[in-house]
């Protein structure tokens, strides 16, 4: 239930994470969107004001004296009309800075204002905004030099001069519009952003969950297979619909909405889960058949032992017996010594790596076996490689490589049939710097199919538990050469058996 929960909450996690951020865009994009239409509004409406400045200063053109007094009163009407459509308060302002015609004064603007002799409000120069501007009138946002401050709200003013054929100042018109601020919330309902917002959050919504769920998915399913690891089942693999695991290229290849890093971890995990199966059937294989191949032996020897104590073998026959339970044990030393060799370089055994004639070695390890091959009546081919001084130098564990070399002319020994042939090769590789040795014999050879195997630990092609040998000697072949850098292989020889050829380095110098 615990881990059922976990798995939950990462699915909310992700679900809330993803939501949020959803959220967070969505306010940012509304925020700018505000921002950009509210600075756009206002320039269109300061536009607009300073349009309707100048259609009001071009009709009072020829009303106007120059003491800055209407001369047709219809003029009031059209003004007041003005004021209306636009919303905005419009004030004509004569050469004097009188406010001579008006639709509006703010009262706190008003008390800010002295009154002329003539009875008009009088504004102060500062606030005679065409005064400077030129013939195309000017607009502004704020509060008109602090005139509306007092108000606290943002005001857009617009200005125009009066034109004049004479040039100088006659007067100007000044529009003033009161900005309704309005927050971003109000602005949103009114311009049905709300209800945009709504439906793509819901969109989004919905693709959110998909893109959760399949994300977590992985990590639900290797959640659930780590359970049944841990509960001992070995079998359980982590599977996705849509993903071929068999393959790490194929998953580039397959199209799904689990991105491609939980993919190749979830194909990492069922490597590890077939690693760790293997492992345990090696390690079921490898009680088997050390608990056989130990048990034989010693069967044999504690057989032969209690017949000649309890008198069933007779003394005449003791040398025959004794002869074989000194084979026995002789097996049972070798098999002993293979295991503690697998061990030693399974540890990570340091090498002793000098350098030595590999010609030498292949020489010594014949003699060596020179019994054996006598037994069967062995005849033995040699091609040796040798340098202007009769040598082959290499470098590496002598002791090591002659342990190689010793299993594989015992292998090519044993599966050779009486008056067979083994013969060894040593030549310099294609590659730089390298030598091949290559040993061969004339036997029945490795079929093609158990190739791939035959360097496994405790692997023998004839399953069947009466075949000699412990299974180990070519898989510490393999361990050696690797702990050197170096590969071995196997194929069918041109004599009919198995050929086996594996590499050395040569020396940098010489």
């Amino acid at each position: 239930m615990k881990k059922r929960y976990l798995i939950r909450s990462v699915y909310l996690r992700t679900i809330l994470q993803l939501t949020l951020a959803i959220v967070v865009a969505f306010s940012v994009l509304g925020l700018v969107y505000y921002n950009v239409f509210s600075i756009n509004t206002t320039r269109q409406q300061a536009s607009q004001l300073l349009s309707g400045a100048r259609a009001i200063s071009e009709v009072m053109v020829g009303n106007f004296t120059q003491q800055g007094e209407i001369l047709d009163p219809r003029l009031n009407n059209y003004i007041i009309f003005a004021a209306r459509s636009s919303g905005a308060v419009v004030w004509v302002i004569n050469p004097s800075g009188e406010l001579v015609m008006h639709t509006g004064i703010p009262g706190d603007a008003a008390a800010l204002l002295d009154v002329s002799e003539s009875g008009y409000y009088q504004l102060p120069q500062q606030y005679l905004a065409a005064m400077g501007a030129g013939t195309s009138g000017t607009s502004q946002v704020g509060d008109f030099h602090g005139l509306f401050k007092a108000s606290g709200i943002r005001w857009i003013s617009a200005a125009y001069p009066l034109p004049t054929p004479l040039g100088g100042y006659r007067g100007e018109i000044q529009l003033h519009y009161p900005v309704q601020t309005r927050d971003i919330g109000t602005f949103l309902m009114t311009n049905g952003l709300i209800m945009s917002f709504v439906i793509a959050f819901a969109i989004g919504l919905v693709f959110v969950g998909i893109l959760s769920h399949n994300i977590t998915r992985p990590i639900r399913l290797l959640s659930e297979a780590a359970d049944k690891v841990a509960r001992g089942d070995l079998s359980a693999r982590v599977e996705i619909p849509g993903i071929d695991h068999t393959s790490r290229i194929e998953i580039g290849k397959k199209r799904s909405l689990v991105n491609d890093d939980l993919a190749v971890l979830v194909h990492t995990v069922n490597t590890m889960l077939d690693k760790l199966q293997n492992q345990e059937k090696d390690r079921k294989e490898f009680m088997s058949n050390i608990s056989h191949d130990l048990r034989t032996p010693l069967t044999s020897i504690l057989g032969f032992i209690e017949g000649m104590l309890d008198g069933t073998v007779p003394p005449d026959k003791y040398p025959y017996y004794l002869d074989i339970v000194q084979k026995e044990t002789k097996r049972l030393q070798n098999l002993v010594t293979s295991m503690f060799e697998t061990v030693l370089l399974e540890s990570g055994q340091q090498l002793n790596q000098k350098i030595f004639d590999i010609n030498e070695v292949l020489k010594e390890d014949i003699i060596g076996l020179e019994s054996l091959i006598a037994e069967k009546n062995l005849g033995v081919q040699a091609d040796f490689y040798e340098d202007d001084y009769g040598r082959l130098q290499v470098v590496g564990d002598r002791e090591a490589i002659s342990r190689v070399v010793y299993n594989l002319l015992s292998n090519a020994i044993r599966f050779a049939p009486a008056d067979g042939v083994i013969a060894l090769t040593t030549r310099r590789s294609g590659r730089a710097r390298k030598v091949e040795v290559i040993i061969e014999d004339n036997g029945p050879g490795i079929p093609e199919s158990e190739q791939p195997y035959i360097f496994d630990r405790f692997y023998k092609i004839d399953k069947s538990r009466t075949s000699k040998g412990s299974g180990l000697g070519l898989y510490i072949c393999r361990t050696i050469l690797a702990a050197h850098g170096q590969g071995i292989t196997v194929s069918r020889s041109d004599m009919g058996g198995a050929r086996f050829i594996f590499t050395m380095p040569m020396p940098t110098s010489g």
